[in-house]
């Protein structure tokens, strides 16, 4: 069983932490909306990179999706300050991984303050279609996240929460607890 708090903080924890990774200027403009079904994919060439924060008693699992069209790919060029215009190939799909290696970084360490034992997967390569095999998972909520950038770039996100049924998951997570969180640190396993 989860509560709505737990809803509310970790949406809050996704979109604080979306906006803080996504934006390589300050001139760049991000819109974010909860969804409460999945948005539908425009365009073929999509691709779907998997990363799980997990503790003891819940685990997230999530699924980002974005297109390979060329507006996409210069965006995470910006993002990832490479020297092309664009990025292609295994430079592109590093890019992006790397982009929600941050993202899910951030929640993780605001989650780390009420639980210290959290961790995360490294992000892998999942076909697009993989998303319609979601209840396998048995989450306790999905929640879809559609973020625009610029008017022009989207990104979709799905965070399942999956929880220990033999307890229940109440959390928690205020505004100083995701400022004192945001900066990063190095990490070595």
């Amino acid at each position: 069983m989860i509560t709505t708090n737990t809803i509310h903080s970790i949406n809050q924890l996704f979109e604080h932490s979306l906006r803080a990774c996504s934006l390589p200027s300050p001139d760049d403009r991000c819109t974010i909306t909860f969804r409460p079904d999945p948005p539908q994919v425009i365009g073929e060439d999509h691709r779907l990179i998997v990363l799980t924060i997990s503790s003891y008693g819940f685990r997230i699992v999530a699924l980002s999706d974005f297109n390979m069209d060329t507006v996409t790919t210069s965006h995470l060029a910006r993002m990832a300050r490479s020297n092309s215009a664009t990025l292609a190939g295994q430079a592109l799909l590093d890019a992006y991984a790397e982009f929600l290696n941050m993202v899910c970084g951030g929640v993780n360490r605001s989650l780390n303050v009420v639980f210290p034992y959290t961790g995360m997967s490294t992000p892998f390569l999942l076909e697009h279609s993989c998303l319609q095999y979601l209840s396998v998972l048995n989450p306790a909520h999905t929640q879809y996240i559609d973020m625009v950038i610029n008017d022009t770039v989207r990104f979709g996100f799905t965070v399942c929460l999956c929880v220990n049924q033999e307890s229940p998951l109440d959390l928690r997570i205020d505004k100083t607890v995701q400022e004192a969180s945001s900066s990063g640190e190095l990490e070595l396993f």
